[in-house]
């Protein structure tokens, strides 16, 4: 029983080292997934495995327990909820791995994140090949080829939400550790990598070229944070700690919004909707609704970036 506690103990502890921060943090993944997630962790960490081997296992499960939205039997949607319900426990499993070990690197905060919308890509497929003999709802008329450009649209809006969403949390860690062992980079910097790696192999090429291009697509839509950091930039070292302080005060009353439209909210009404055979609105849903919380989300962090802007302004005497 000694031992037993001894790891509960552990596992607490660890939990809590692992945390990028309390400003961040889901309570509901805290709680749903982060002890099981630990004890993954810790076993990965004695067999050797690496936070990147558990991303691609992460994907793999995911994908399986996609192929159990497609029939239209609410026994086996449950099995495709519970597979998901453990690929989301290594897509945690990861982080755990890489911030315990101190093994974390960017192109494993990419493949994370890009797992993460390959396995909802994964859903919405088998979701459209089981809608195409399904009713439009409110009508007589089969779905068929529709469906398609309904996933589409959505997957497009999806993967604007999550890397705004991105964008924004990875700022407010980055403002938080006051640019100490920060996630963020730009896409100037990425560039510059680009630039650098003629010599490196194709797949880091190509890697660094679809980087760039995402983070480049995150800027656009946030020209009064590229300023901001921009003149961070220009401005180096000498920064206020009254700069950093005042930015986190006002990001931590939306930076909730970011796991909004990560994962949970999107996933758990999925889910719903597909048990209650309602899978159909989830599409409106995400399209609608998750949008315009990303909408206001930016609206509310372009006016932050403005404000902390002139606050560099006036102490830079520029």
């Amino acid at each position: 029983m000694s031992n037993i506690k001894e790891i509960q103990e552990q596992i607490h502890e660890d939990l809590e080292i692992s945390k990028k921060s309390d400003d961040t943090e889901d309570h509901v993944d805290t709680a749903l997934y982060g002890p099981l997630s630990m004890v993954f962790a810790h076993f990965c960490i004695r067999t050797g495995i690496s936070a990147n081997a558990v991303t691609v296992l992460s994907l793999v499960l995911g994908v399986c327990g996609s192929v159990f939205f497609y029939p239209k039997n609410l026994a086996l949607n449950l099995v495709g909820i519970i597979i998901e319900y453990f690929s989301v426990v290594l897509d945690s499993t990861d982080g755990e791995v890489a911030r315990l070990t101190h093994t974390g690197s960017q192109l494993g905060r990419f493949l994370d994140g890009l797992v993460d919308s390959l396995n909802f890509l994964a859903v919405y497929i088998a979701l459209g090949f089981r809608m195409t003999t399904e009713l439009i709802p409110f009508t007589g008329r089969k779905w068929g080829m529709i469906i398609w450009i309904v996933i589409i649209v959505s997957g497009l809006f999806h993967a604007e939400q999550a890397r705004m969403a991105d964008y924004y949390r990875t700022l407010h860690l980055n403002f938080l550790h006051r640019d100490k062992n920060s996630d963020f980079i730009s896409s100037d910097n990425i560039k510059a990598e680009l630039a650098a790696s003629k010599d490196t192999p194709l797949y880091n090429r190509i890697y660094l070229a679809v980087y760039y291009l995402y983070t480049s697509a995150q800027e656009s839509r946030s020209p009064n944070m590229r300023r901001l950091i921009n003149k961070m930039a220009e401005q180096g070292d000498a920064l206020p700690d009254d700069l950093y302080e005042t930015y986190t005060a006002k990001s931590r009353k939306y930076v909730q919004l970011t796991n909004v439209l990560t994962f949970n909210l999107r996933a758990y009404t999925l889910y719903l909707l597909v048990l209650l055979r309602l899978h159909p609105f989830f599409f409106p849903f995400n399209i609608i609704v998750l949008t315009a919380i990303e909408v206001y989300m930016v609206v509310r962090y372009e006016r932050i970036a403005k404000e902390t802007y002139h606050d560099l302004q006036r102490f830079s005497g520029s």
